[in-house]
């Protein structure tokens, strides 16, 4: 199997733009036009910036609750309000600056310019984690980078009914019947950051291979890839994350399942998340004892 993979290099976005028509021009310059079971994956930004959801964010008015977790945080009062606004709820927040100060997280090594690291930690010394739309975000989403100062972009509310609109665009352009991903970069645990896939359609999101036959004739403990959150990453290395200017990827030649699912058919309410790790605590316990929990819990406390 040979798969291709083309990086788009595409004009600046602006609301109202046709998106589908720039990036089937891009894809005629950079791979000679779009062919029957390619793969775009587009990053969330560009979406964004196509259907106008931006915002000014020195112009939003924090209120009493931003306020407040702007004071615990260290975060601009008009940021934390940006992020209660554009999310459902907030799980925990990550106090990157203390982490750092710490020496918890050595930003040194993951940075060619050490000031210029140390600034951009000093703008954004905490993370908020949200749930927005049965999805996880840090800080809502909002995107600050590649925009003019204080504009940054909203992601699309249902990533998939966007991904699905673009793919039938392009096929009212070109004919040609393709699959569409949605693209967002995420933290990563721990180091790095990962793109994951926010939106899809006409490609199956996931492998329903568990429980297949191994080469030996055994079922199976596995075999359900997240294809699109791989792709996404694949792609991600020739989008870059700074100053590259390549927001869409075209995939060629990869053998996949077409399907009209997308990525919010995988997500898990709040009560189910609940009730998965009520049932690990109740396991953990039964295997280890509570005082392990309680040793735990302790733990993070002090």
């Amino acid at each position: 199997m040979k798969v291709e993979m083309f990086g788009l290099s595409l004009p600046e976005v602006k609301p109202g733009d046709d998106l589908a028509r720039i990036l089937v021009d891009s894809c005629v310059k950079e791979a000679g036009g779009i062919r029957d079971g390619d793969i775009l994956v587009v990053t969330s930004k560009i979406v964004s910036k196509a259907h106008g959801l931006l915002i000014k964010v020195g112009e939003v008015k924090p209120g009493v609750k931003a306020l407040k977790i702007a004071k615990k945080t260290g975060m601009d009062p008009k940021m934390v309000q940006a992020v209660l606004d554009n999310s459902d709820e907030i799980l925990f927040a990550v106090p990157f600056m203390k982490l750092v100060e710490k020496g918890l997280i050595n930003i040194e090594c993951v940075a060619q310019d050490k000031e210029r690291a140390y600034q951009a930690v000093r703008k954004i010394p905490c993370l908020l984690i949200v749930r927005r739309g049965g999805q996880i975000y840090s800080d809502a989403g909002l995107d600050f980078s590649n925009h003019p100062e204080g504009i940054a972009s909203i992601p699309p509310e249902d990533p998939d009914e966007y991904a699905k609109e673009l793919r039938e665009e392009i096929r009212g352009i070109t004919g040609k019947e393709v699959a569409v991903i949605i693209s967002d970069t995420e933290v990563a645990p721990f180091v790095g950051s990962l793109d994951l896939a926010r939106g899809a359609s006409g490609i199956e999101v996931v492998s329903r291979k568990f429980g297949e036959l191994d080469r030996y004739g055994k079922p199976k403990f596995g075999g359900v890839d997240h294809v699109a959150n791989e792709l996404a990453c694949a792609s991600a290395l020739l989008m870059g994350q700074t100053s590259e200017g390549i927001p869409a990827v075209l995939i060629r030649g990869l053998k996949y399942v077409k399907s009209e699912e997308g990525i919010s058919s995988y997500s898990l309410s709040s009560k189910t998340v609940r009730a998965i790790i009520k049932e690990i605590i109740k396991q953990t316990i039964r295997i280890t004892g509570i005082k392990s929990i309680l040793r735990l819990m302790f733990s993070l406390t002090i």
